[in-house]
Order: structure tokens, then sequence, then C-alpha cells
């Protein structure tokens, strides 16, 4: 059951310039991977939360973690955040991998930049199924030893490739490259750039590989009321925050993307 909580930050743990990961304890409803919270610190300059996948939830220590990457005003001032300070977390929100996920089979998790998080949480949540990822970035960001904060479980999966544009600490070259043979795999999950998504599908379409895709557009409500987020798909507008934000990628129409 959703529920909105005001929660006090345990720790805000930076991995360079741009990525961090954010803890809160949550004792409400366990949390699913591919679903996300909408986080509004107390003390705000922007008037809408900000819409962010869970990365991990340990539910023993009943402790939620966000991986974010700063991009804009309402992440600076989650990346500004010091230890106690109040945020206003709602969720769980949305659908989850899991709702995809045949019984058994081989799955690829791919993952752009941030989109990483939501997949990580995935390998987590079913650490016994055949799971390969491949991480994408721009830039090899991280140094050596910051792999586990960055991918996770990820690195439990079966095979793990990690790339980045500028060849640094990573394979060089764009994540899709490494998907040779989409065939493969049973089921594909994926979460990044709308280019990169589109460029996925294009991928899996003639192979007929099933593709399920978790869209990034600008959330207001997070609970379908607004109407603010809507996509594009073959069956009419839909809405991202209540409707997905996972969806069939042959569902989605891409514009020029």
């Amino acid at each position: 059951m959703t529920a909105s909580i005001v929660c006090d930050l345990v720790s805000n743990t930076s991995i360079n310039g741009d990525f961090f990961i954010l803890q809160y304890r949550w004792e409400g409803e366990a949390p699913r991977a591919g679903q996300y919270f909408m986080l509004k610190p107390l003390r705000s300059c922007v008037f809408l939360p900000r819409p962010i996948s869970v990365f991990g939830f340990d539910n023993e220590a009943k402790m939620l973690r966000f991986l974010i990457f700063k991009r804009g005003k309402g992440t600076e001032e989650l990346y500004n955040l010091v230890q106690g300070e109040k945020t206003l977390l709602t969720g769980p929100l949305g659908n989850a991998w899991a709702d995809f996920l045949p019984e058994s089979g081989r799955a690829a998790l791919v993952g752009g930049s941030a989109g990483v998080a939501p997949l990580a949480a995935l390998a987590a949540e079913k650490p016994d199924f055949y799971f390969e990822f491949f991480a994408g970035f721009k830039n090899g960001f991280f140094d050596k030893g910051q792999e586990n904060a960055v991918l996770g479980s990820a690195l439990k999966t079966k095979n793990i490739v990690v790339a980045a544009e500028d060849g640094r600490n990573a394979q060089y070259g764009q994540i899709l490259d490494f998907i040779k043979n989409p065939e493969f795999y049973d089921v594909i999950f994926a979460c990044g750039s709308i280019p990169m998504l589109a460029a996925l599908k294009r991928k899996c379409q003639p192979k007929k590989v099933p593709c399920f895709i978790s869209m990034e557009t600008v959330f207001a409500c997070g609970v379908g009321a607004c109407l603010g987020c809507t996509v594009q798909t073959v069956n009419g507008n839909r809405r991202c925050c209540k409707d997905g934000p996972i969806f069939d990628s042959q569902e989605i129409i891409f514009n020029d993307a």
C-alpha cells in the first residue's frame, strides 16, 4: 500500500561529482524492484517532488536506498541533503519487473547511467534467476573499488559488462554494441535514456524478443491524477506514473528517437 512518510536521511554517499546514494529507514510496505518513490525534502525550493527508482531495500533493517544522478535543481537539492534532514517519501509506486519475468529462462538487464539502479534491485530480488547485466555510462566515472557501490547486486549476476563511451575503467563503446544476439534471452529489461530504449526496441523487434522498458518522463502527482506524464503508445496515451513506469517496448511510440 502506498504511503507518504516523512523520513530522516540516514546517509548520503557521494560516488563522484554527479552520482550519489541516499539511504532512509522506511517503515511502510516493502517496495518491489522496478517501483519508485516520490522524494521531496522538507527544506525545498522546488514545487514538485522527484520520482526516484528503488536501488535497494533491506527488509530486515528497513533500509531503502536510491542511486541518483545529479542533473537539475530537484536532484541537486537531494545531493545537498545531510544526515538527519527530513524528506517526504511517497511510495512504493508503479509496477514491478517481476510482473513480466518468466518463471525460468535467461534475462538481460540493460541499464544506462542511473538506469542501472532498478535493474540492480531486480538482481537482488531474484538472486536465483539467470541474469546477464549490461551497464552503460557516458564516462567511466567510478574508480576501481567503487563498482559495488554503483552496481550493487548486479555484480552477482551470471555475466556483467560495463561499458563507457570514453573507455575509462570500462570497456570502450555504447552498451547496446555488446548485445550481439538478443535472441539468446527469453526477455530483456531496460532502463535508461529514450534514445537507448528506442534503439533497443529496434534491436529486439525483428528477433521477436520480449523487451520491457522503464520509461522516464516528468512526473507531478505520481498517482495518475494530473495526466502530466503521459506517453504515446499504440493503445493511446498511457500514464507513465500509474500504468508504468514499465511498459512493453512494442507498445511505446518513439518519436524521432
